[in-house]
């Protein structure tokens, strides 16, 4: 199996395992409830239906594995006529009384917490709705756990260098792989293109390399960052962080590839062209 396709799965797992749930959701989960599947992004209800349903959104901070520090929004949905939602909190552990973290009075109907302003434990968030018809509705529960910043840096370490030293390697690898096969008598294969040519650049679409400007498909490997995808130009074989280019804007880099490919040669004047003439007949 070739380098670039070893390289490419490899990455394909990693990306999936940093970007599962999609970016609409979050990417935590944090815990499977009697109460519903929860992640950071949204409480997937199991075949007992709420009328009240409550979902918890990372703000900033850290969540993994139902531990969870930092800013958080509690968010509950329900029927048309939900006029009130009472937000509360209650520790798992002494069986007190839950503690009333808020109360909403219009949609939507959410409220913002930080974890440091509670002892570190396990906790139950609920939620208590009113409707305009006076009906009480009672959301389910959300069991987690309030850690320290510390543990939750330190968590998060161990999971994420892992995946980042892998994805170091793999972009050596990919790196390196052509010039090693090149050393070793293999020349590497690249892409065929005639200068000026437009070109189909998959479902993915096409970006331009920001360092030998030319056009080029992106990956499917390619890594996902906030501002673009990290991905490796076929052509000049450096990465870089790409975006995704409109069609006009590859047809212009389609187009500039003409000037260089082909450049202006100066029309030779009648004696320049006559002293051509004599010097290649001396060897004639």
């Amino acid at each position: 199996m070739k380098i670039s396709y070893l390289a490419g799965i490899v990455v394909v797992a990693c990306l999936l395992t940093l970007a599962w749930p999609p970016a609409h959701a979050t990417h935590n989960v944090l815990r499977h409830t009697e109460h519903g599947i929860h992640t950071t992004g949204y409480t997937f209800p199991l075949p007992q239906e709420y009328e009240l349903r409550l979902s918890l959104r990372k703000q900033f901070g850290f969540a993994l594995g139902g531990q969870i520090q930092g800013t958080f929004k509690l968010t509950a949905t329900g029927p048309d006529d939900l006029r009130a939602v009472t937000f509360k909190l209650k520790a798992e552990a002494g069986g007190g009384e839950p503690i009333v973290l808020g109360q909403v009075t219009q949609a939507p109907f959410s409220l913002i917490f930080n974890t440091d302003a509670y002892p570190h434990g396990h906790y139950e968030l609920s939620a208590v709705g009113q409707t305009a018809g006076g009906r009480v509705l009672a959301s389910n529960v959300l069991r987690l756990e309030f850690v320290s910043a510390e543990a939750g840096w330190k968590a998060a370490g161990t999971f994420v260098m892992p995946l980042l030293i892998l994805l170091g390697v793999v972009m050596l690898a990919a790196t390196l792989g052509p010039f090693l096969l090149e050393r070793l008598g293999h020349k590497p294969r690249r892409p065929v293109f005639v200068p000026g040519q437009p070109r189909h650049y998959g479902l993915l679409g096409g970006a331009i390399c920001p360092k030998c400007r030319r056009p080029f498909g992106l990956h499917w490997w390619a890594i996902n960052l906030v501002g673009g995808k990290f991905d490796r130009c076929p052509y000049c074989g450096r990465w870089s962080l790409v975006h995704r280019a409109r069609r006009e804007e590859l047809a212009a880099a389609e187009a500039a590839e003409l000037p260089v490919a082909t450049p202006d040669v100066p029309e030779l004047s009648p004696e320049e062209k006559l002293r051509r003439q004599i010097e290649e007949s001396r060897y004639l």
